[in-house]
This record gives structure tokens, C-alpha cells and sequence, in this order.
């Protein structure tokens, strides 16, 4: 059996639909750092091979203990992590505004005949999903996948896709278009060979061109504009 959704659009969260990219990484160091001798953060914390943040998390325990986090260190670095997401938000709101027309253009979809959403983000999901109700979006209602349990964008991805399908009571979508804002989302897009919108609202429109985006936009605002480029955007060189 199949559902009428015939289309998938998977977003992003931290740039993509929300100003928040830049502020969200100083604000993961930071957790980290309140559990972490300063010498070990200044030798092991960067460059880290896979942008999720179990990924990064387990890579720099590593680096500093030669081993992944207990369940107990893991929990405490991601309540401090919240709480400082939560104190950010409530004494500077507009460093995690949506990016203009974002909310629209996912009510818009969400109710579209022939378009479902989700949402993938590499973010630990008590945070991802704070900052999508802080939009007014409630995850519960939509396929998700977060950055709790994936190492890498692209099983990610896959893992929201999935979601959307078993959601959608479908066995698979006729286009699935990945919208995101780092070079770590086209990278993803080119290698599950989906079509790719990127949004720049925090890497540069020519840098994602330059990696192979073929469709970049600022935002959102005008949105009959989005819904035609899903349609026909494409997978990134």
C-alpha cells in the first residue's frame, strides 16, 4: 500500500531553517569545555572527520581518553549543552530566528498534496528539537532523524528518508530532495545521489556552488519560487 505523498523534502535545522550554524558550534565547544580540561580542549578539540554530533563527540573523547563517553559523561555534556542552548535563546532570540519564509514554505509543503517533510540534522536531538518548537514546528508531527546515533550526514539522511516512508506508509518517493547548508549536506546528497538545495544563510552561495550545488538560494521568502526549484533541482556534481 502507498500513501498520496509522492515527493520528499528533508531539511536541515542549524542554517538551513534557523540562524543558528555559528552559534550552535560555540555553544557544543562550550558544553564540552565545562567537563574538559582546557589543556585537552585546546590540544584535541577541531578538525573533526564526520560533522554529526555523536560523531564529533565520540572522535574527540577519543583524541582526550582513548575511549567513546560513558552514558554518564554523555549526559551531563548534553545537559550543559541544552541549558546553554536554552540560556542563548532566551537572552539573544534572534542569534536562532528561522531564516525568512522558512516556517511558511514547511507549513506550505506540510500540507501539500503531493509533498511530505522531514526533518535530518546532525544536532543531539534534545536540542534539534528545542529549536524547531521554539519555531512553532513540533518534531513529533514530522519523520526525524538526529545526530544521537549517526556517525555520518549520509546514513542520516537515509535514516530520515526511512522514517518519511514507514510515516507516509510508502515504499519509496518519487523525488527526494535534500535542502541543507553545508558542504557536509552536498557531500551526503551526492553520494545517496539525491537532488540538493543549498541555503545560505551561513557558508557562502559560491562556496556551495563551487562544491557542486547546481541550486542555492538566500531563503525562503518567495516560496511558488522553492517549490518549483524542488521540483526540478539535482544532484550535485
Amino acid at each position: 500500500m502507498s500513501g498520496t505523498k509522492r515527493n520528499l523534502a528533508i531539511f536541515d535545522i542549524d542554517g538551513t531553517i534557523m540562524h543558528s550554524a555559528g552559534h550552535d558550534v560555540s555553544l557544543f565547544r562550550e558544553a564540552h569545555a565545562r567537563h574538559i580540561p582546557e589543556d585537552s580542549m585546546t590540544a584535541h578539540w577541531g578538525n573533526f572527520s564526520q560533522m554529526t554530533d555523536y560523531a564529533i563527540n565520540n572522535e574527540f573523547f577519543d583524541r582526550v581518553h582513548g575511549r567513546a563517553p560513558t552514558d554518564e559523561e554523555l549526559n551531563a555534556i548534553k545537559s550543559t549543552f541544552i541549558t546553554l542552548v536554552k540560556d542563548a535563546h532566551t537572552a539573544r532570540p534572534e542569534i536562532f530566528s528561522p531564516v525568512l519564509g522558512a516556517l511558511h514554505a514547511i507549513e506550505s509543503l506540510s500540507g501539500h498534496t503531493d509533498w511530505a517533510v522531514g526533518f535530518a540534522s546532525g544536532g543531539w536531538e534534545i536540542s534539534a528539537t528545542y529549536k524547531l518548537a521554539s519555531m512553532g514546528i513540533d518534531a513529533d508531527a514530522y519523520p526525524t532523524a538526529f545526530g544521537d546515533a549517526h556517525a555520518d550526514r549520509l546514513t542520516l539522511v537515509q535514516s530520515a528518508i526511512d522514517a518519511a516512508k514507514e510515516t507516509h506508509n510508502r515504499d519509496g518517493f518519487d523525488h527526494v530532495v535534500s535542502v541543507g547548508d553545508g558542504l557536509w549536506d552536498i557531500a551526503a546528497a551526492r553520494d545517496l545521489n539525491l537532488p540538493f538545495i543549498g541555503i545560505s544563510s551561513w557558508v557562502s552561495r559560491d562556496t556551495l556552488l563551487e562544491a557542486g550545488a547546481h541550486d542555492v538560494l538566500d531563503h525562503f521568502e518567495d516560496y511558488a519560487a522553492f517549490e518549483q526549484i524542488l521540483l526540478n533541482s539535482r544532484v550535485p556534481d
